[in-house]
């Protein structure tokens, strides 16, 4: 007896600095609450983060991993990169469903919002996710209050909660336009449509093409008829749902007006643009080969790189005579950041999104991103302080509005106003034509 005696005692004396020195390990290991630096017992920690490539955003999220990890020393970063097309889109849904990341970029904020009056339409990607519980909800976290409240409220908020946090607003309902161009050429930024085609009219007098666009895409067309939709139509929003119960239609002089002018840009455009990929777009704006381009504000740190002596600005496309319509920029909440509820280093990602929140790095990444900031800080940067003024009543833009039909047909389909069928650059003549059809296969699609 005494001797098995002696051996339990063995036996228990080689278990407990084992277990003293174990624990759990890898992702099984959860970090403590934000305002901690270690995970609960120290364990290493890996935080999987998925994200779409886009270069500036990406280049930033190096650098700052890198910065955290060196905060947080039990945590590494795991960030993952796909092309941005349906790539991104398979990938969220697999982690999603393996419960395989932690934090999780969706490419807008939260729109179109739902609505009781939009029977039929299909629910967003992200409201699924978040009625089936899979998504934490943020709404006690201090870094949430380092944002503008209502930019919270316009984002990433759903039934009174936060559920992400939005990294900031883009533009793409106005046109960058060449400064030396327009001291060159006497030229002032037109608040009024009639303004404008004097603009153009003075350009093409002086052999200089007014506008570019990358045609050959489509979408970077339609950026510049959102542009006129906002200064256009008083209330999108109102529009839209008259389209739903029948009090507006496509063919309402409204949307004929911004056909007209949609059909007005693409005459006016350079030679050849209808054949301009994206990708080339800053090139032909960053020669001087054009005066203005639509493009989102997005892009301004591609002109930046392109050539860092350019001179340029960006201004709304002043569809309206009224210069207080114009007087706005529209667009878009940007790249949101979302936590899976059933993450296994929740902890951990709230550490880093409330460092990535903190005043300086917040600032940094807005600088890197080209994004229009959703708190109130200082960003060295001319171009963003240039556009403060427009963002006053910052209001979202058509595709973030509305609420398609299923199976409508090509003319209606997507969240675009498809003014790219209109000749110059497509088959269709004239703006009233245009809009019967899309008329008439959006009561085809109407819920029986």
């Amino acid at each position: 007896m005494l001797k098995k005696l002696t051996l339990l005692c063995l036996g228990l004396a080689l278990v407990v600095p084992l277990a003293a020195c174990g624990g759990k390990s890898g992702n099984d290991e959860s970090a403590s609450s934000p305002g901690g630096s270690k995970g609960s017992s120290g364990g290493k920690v890996t935080l999987k983060i998925i994200h779409w490539i886009n270069e500036p955003v990406n280049k930033y999220y190096e650098e700052f991993n890198k910065k955290f990890e060196e905060k947080y020393p039990n945590i590494k970063v795991d960030y993952v990169t796909v092309p941005s097309d349906a790539t991104y889109d398979q990938l969220q849904q697999t982690r999603v469903n393996a419960n395989d990341a932690d934090l999780m970029a969706i490419k807008s904020g939260f729109a179109p919002i739902p609505q009781d009056w939009a029977k039929g339409a299909e629910a967003p990607t992200w409201k699924q996710w978040i009625d089936a519980g899979l998504i934490a909800d943020l709404s006690g976290q201090e870094f949430v209050k380092n944002y503008n409240p209502a930019d919270v409220a316009n984002s990433t908020t759903y039934n009174g909660k936060v559920y992400g946090i939005n990294m900031g607003k883009v533009s793409f309902t106005g046109l960058f336009y060449n400064k030396k161009i327009f001291t060159d050429n006497n030229l002032k930024v037109p608040t009024t449509w009639d303004e404008f085609t004097k603009v153009v009219d003075a350009l093409k007098a002086k052999g200089i093409a007014p506008l570019g666009f990358a045609g050959k895409d489509v979408w970077p067309f339609n950026l510049a008829v959102q542009g006129l939709s906002a200064s256009i139509q008083k209330d999108q929003e109102a529009f839209i749902k008259g389209l739903w119960d029948g009090s507006t239609k496509f063919t309402d002089p409204v949307q004929i007006e911004i056909l007209q002018k949609a059909k007005y840009l693409l005459e006016n455009a350079a030679d050849g643009t209808m054949g301009v990929d994206y990708g080339s777009l800053p090139s032909l704006f960053i020669s001087g080969k054009v005066a203005m381009i639509a493009d989102g504000t997005w892009n301004a740190p591609t002109l930046k790189s392109g050539d860092p002596n350019l001179q340029f600005g960006y201004f709304p496309i002043p569809g309206s005579n009224d210069p207080a319509q114009n007087s706005t920029l529209a667009g878009k909440y940007d790249m949101s950041w979302m936590v899976l509820e059933k993450s296994k280093n929740k902890d951990a990602a709230l550490k880093w999104l409330a460092m990535q929140s903190e005043p300086d790095n917040y600032a940094d990444f807005v600088k890197s991103a080209g994004f229009l900031p959703n708190a109130d800080i200082q960003v060295d940067d001319p171009f963003i302080a240039e556009l403060k003024p427009y963002l006053q009543s910052f209001k979202l833009s058509w595709d973030q509005l509305f609420i398609n039909r299923p199976n409508a047909g090509e003319h209606v389909s997507g969240s675009s106003i498809h003014a790219e069928f209109l000749a110059p650059a497509g088959p269709i003549k004239t703006p009233e034509e245009l809009a019967a059809i899309t008329q008439k296969e959006w009561e085809a699609a109407a819920p029986k």
